[in-house]
């Protein structure tokens, strides 16, 4: 029985950030990669330059706007997982496996905010900040409820 509460549990977490993965990519989609043109000019002639030079342009706009979507998600979907996790803990004294599985929701959901590419060193390092913080905290309410019981 212990088992299939851990099954449970990790079932929630995973189904939590699959749902925050998909209502991000539903209501505010990545921005599509441009499309590589198909026939470049021949590459010794000056239209290559040319081509070349415009083709960077476009990677590097697509680079611009995947930054700003990347801080954006940051924004948004950070505060919801510290919630989720921070929610999880008071909710798992009356309700037990539904809170832990919120609370590694909450922290999965962390982590998912600090992964994408185009996301800057400093909001990464202040999502880790945060995700380490909450799960200081989580620990230290779940743990001290442990040790009075």
């Amino acid at each position: 029985m212990r088992f299939l509460r851990v099954i449970y549990v990790v079932a929630i977490a995973i189904l939590l950030i699959l749902l925050v993965i998909v209502g991000v990519e539903a209501f505010y989609p990545t921005p599509p990669y441009p499309d590589y043109p198909e026939f470049p000019p021949p590459y010794d002639s000056p239209e290559y330059e040319e081509w070349q030079q415009e083709w960077m342009e476009v990677q590097e706009e697509y680079r611009q706007e995947k930054a700003i979507h990347d801080r954006n998600i940051f924004f948004i979907v950070l505060p919801l997982g510290v919630l989720f996790a921070v929610g999880g803990t008071f909710i798992r004294r009356r309700l037990g496996i539904f809170g832990a599985g919120l609370i590694l929701g909450g922290l999965g959901t962390i982590i998912y905010t600090t992964v994408p590419g185009g996301l800057d060193n400093k909001l990464r390092f202040i999502g880790i900040a945060v995700a380490l913080a909450v799960l200081v905290f989580v620990g230290y309410k779940v743990f001290l409820s442990l040790r009075r019981s």
